[in-house]
């Protein structure tokens, strides 16, 4: 009898495909079809992720989060069909909706009544489906919603005289690379553990949203990052404290070791992978050189984070722009003293 990879066995060839049809990635950047760039997310990351950010930024963000999900959105529908004229109208509309949830792992959504059931942030899939719905009814709404279940929400929408307008990117398009080549479970499992795609967009929105608040940063701490609002410190900061909770196994034993490591981290997952790096005159100093970061608040603190639990001690980040390239330097907050 021929041998079965049960492994293989499991994989959902369909949607395997289907992914690779639309993403592409480039430079540890996964990009879709239209040029726009895309995270890859562990479910429960994303939870974690959020708490920490929550913490530091020190307010409640979730109405935030849903309005940087629905403006997102509402710029990605601009190239998709959402809203079909004639015949099975209703059908039609059903199945595309499905279908895009379906190829994010997003979870299902639903038309009548407005909710959905998934196991990601209920703010984020509140503020999707917002912007989908009001695509859909060329309506725009004001949007409340309520978990009814851990996994399943209901959103009640109030219509306004508000007129529809096209929101604006807030980042620039990307050229398309090689198709995304992910071994998808059913489910949108890898290895057994929930998976998503979020768009960068909505990060980058987030972060805009927070001006003018001033989070639960202490000096040290603050101290030790570039100069950049608290917006982005929360985020990079989250991001930090994440990869430091997190149980992967980060090897960067010189300075190749941490291009390749952050090849295999964070190209993969779209936070954007160095094209070079050297060493800095200081212990465990390195310099990265990015081509571009969509997002850099997430790429440095993800950055920060493997340098913390490669080194063992606190670290110092900066951040510069040079010759169109992304420079980070990742090097010990104290001194180390040579005694």
């Amino acid at each position: 009898m021929p041998l079965i990879d049960e492994e293989n066995n499991h994989l959902d060839v369909e949607l395997m495909s289907d992914v690779a049809s639309v993403f592409s990635t480039k430079n540890g950047l996964i990009i879709d079809e239209n040029g726009n760039q895309w995270y890859l997310w562990r479910i429960d990351g994303l939870d974690s992720w959020w708490r920490f950010f929550e913490e530091i930024i020190d307010a409640p963000m979730g109405r935030k989060l849903a309005n940087a999900a629905c403006d997102e959105e509402e710029f990605l529908l601009g190239n998709i069909e959402l809203n079909f004229n004639g015949f099975f109208r209703k059908k039609k509309t059903k199945a595309a909706l499905n279908a895009r949830w379906k190829l994010h792992g997003w979870g299902a959504p639903y038309i009548y009544p407005p909710s959905f059931e998934s196991i990601g942030l209920t703010p984020v899939f509140s503020g999707i489906l917002q912007a989908q719905l009001e695509k859909i009814n060329s309506s725009r709404y004001r949007m409340l919603w309520e978990e009814k279940s851990p996994q399943a929400t209901i959103l009640t929408l109030e219509p306004t005289s508000i007129p529809l307008t096209k929101s604006k990117s807030v980042l620039p398009l990307r050229e398309k690379g090689k198709p995304l080549l992910v071994e998808l479970e059913s489910g949108w499992r890898i290895d057994g553990l929930g998976h998503l795609l979020l768009p960068v967009g909505m990060f980058k929105r987030l972060e805009m949203a927070c001006s003018g608040l001033v989070g639960n940063i202490g000096e040290d701490e603050r101290n030790s990052w570039p100069d950049f609002g608290d917006g982005f410190l929360s985020i990079a900061i989250a991001c930090k404290r994440l990869f430091i909770a997190g149980e992967e196994l980060f090897l960067a034993a010189d300075i190749d070791g941490w291009v390749d490591s952050c090849e295999t981290f964070f190209g993969s997952r779209g936070f954007s992978s160095p094209i070079s790096g050297k060493d800095l005159d200081t212990p465990g100093g390195i310099e990265l050189k990015f081509e571009t970061i969509p997002c850099l608040a997430m790429t440095v603190g993800y950055l920060a984070g493997a340098w913390v639990r490669s080194e063992g001690r606190p670290v110092k980040i900066s951040v510069n722009r040079e010759d169109n390239f992304d420079i980070i330097k990742l090097e010990s907050r104290h001194e180390i003293s040579s005694v």
